[in-house]
């Protein structure tokens, strides 16, 4: 017996009444409404499927139905240092770090430069008003 290429597995049998669908869907009158039916079976089908996986708890369903030996068998052959160390590969770190450290930098760089225009601010007025310059200003404005 000749097995699948993709599936590894027998192929289908052969359906008549599937044969008979898709003889329909090339008719020329009707083939539209088959087609738009399959479409429409298809997204009823997908939607009752999505519902029904939400209602499952497949967590519990693993717990009661696998051992914890046959978990942890799988789990022991698993590299997890290896697939650590793909995953930090992947990843680019320095371009991380680089991001969030000269966004930091900016903010800061940005209120030191705020301080310091407030700390001149204050600093001008102080001499200013020692000096008596305010006055002089005030008057030349009026």
């Amino acid at each position: 017996m000749t097995l699948d290429p993709v599936t590894e597995r027998p192929p289908a049998p052969k359906s008549l009444l599937l044969d008979a669908y898709r003889t329909c869907e090339t008719l020329p009158v009707v083939g539209g409404l088959f087609t738009r039916g399959k479409q429409e079976a298809q997204a009823l089908l997908s939607f009752i499927v999505a519902a029904v996986l939400d209602e499952l708890d497949l967590t519990a369903i693993v717990r009661d139905h696998l051992h914890a030996e046959a978990i942890e068998a799988v789990i022991a052959r698993i590299d997890l240092v290896g697939l650590a160390n793909e995953v930090i590969e992947e990843v680019d770190l320095p371009a991380i770090i680089r991001g969030s450290t000269s966004s930091v930098t900016a903010d800061v760089m940005t209120d030191v430069r705020s301080q310091g225009e407030r700390a001149d601010d204050a600093v001008s007025g102080f001499v200013d008003r020692l000096l008596g310059r305010r006055q002089v200003i005030d008057e030349q404005l009026r």
